[in-house]
């Protein structure tokens, strides 16, 4: 393995936080794609609702797996070495707009720059709708409408719902822009290029061996 692969390598994520990072898109986009379904939950029987509820408590369960992580796991994701709360990181992020401003992709090691924002707000939006989302699970009595506290904690998550979207746009469009210079994020995701390099090192060593 040559130094630069070397590097690559101690940029890359582990499958443990991929699989969390993975859970979590999976599960928030399933329950903000069913948030329709939970309006029932004015009825006696809210079928709906429930199936909404049990979709937001495993995208709950990943979030909170991810802020875990984000406090006590591994250096590279650890909240603080890349959260952009530092002069130097806002510095990195506000560069990597301007280089956009000139058609420039961002080049940096895993969620440095602008892709630490990124994160930074999607991980608030969904733990916004999982403590919202989980005052509402425990709250509402089945066939009442929301009163007092209630009513607001289901307009904030009503915001939380609507800021959803404008985080896969910019975090989809990332993606699909890398993979169109031929970075190609998603394999990550899909432990495609661990199966590749572990091919390759196959290959590698049987040729050694001849």
């Amino acid at each position: 393995m040559t130094q630069g692969q070397m590097k690559e390598r101690t940029n890359e994520l582990g499958p443990g936080a991929i699989l969390i990072h993975l859970g979590l898109l999976l599960f928030g986009i399933t329950a903000w794609l069913t948030g329709d379904l939970a309006d029932d939950y004015k009825k006696a029987v809210h079928s709906g609702f429930t199936v909404h509820s049990l979709i937001g408590i495993a995208a709950a369960g990943f979030a909170g797996l991810r802020l875990l992580t984000g406090l006590f796991g591994p250096r590279i994701v650890r909240f603080s070495q890349w959260m952009p709360f530092t002069p130097g990181r806002i510095r990195l992020a506000l560069e990597d707009v301007a280089g956009l401003v000139r058609f420039r992709l961002p080049e940096r090691p895993t969620h440095q720059g602008l892709a630490g924002v990124v994160q930074t707000f999607g991980l608030f939006v969904f733990l916004l709708m999982a403590v919202t989302g989980g005052v509402l699970f425990f709250g509402l009595e089945p066939g009442q409408k929301a009163h007092g506290v209630l009513h607001d904690v289901k307009e904030v998550h009503e915001i939380g719902v609507a800021l959803v979207p404008a985080f896969l746009l910019m975090h989809v469009g990332a993606v699909v822009m890398h993979a169109l210079r031929g970075k190609h994020l998603w394999k990550k995701i899909l432990f495609i290029n661990d199966k590749i390099e572990s091919r390759s090192l196959n290959r590698e060593s049987l040729a050694g061996e001849r």
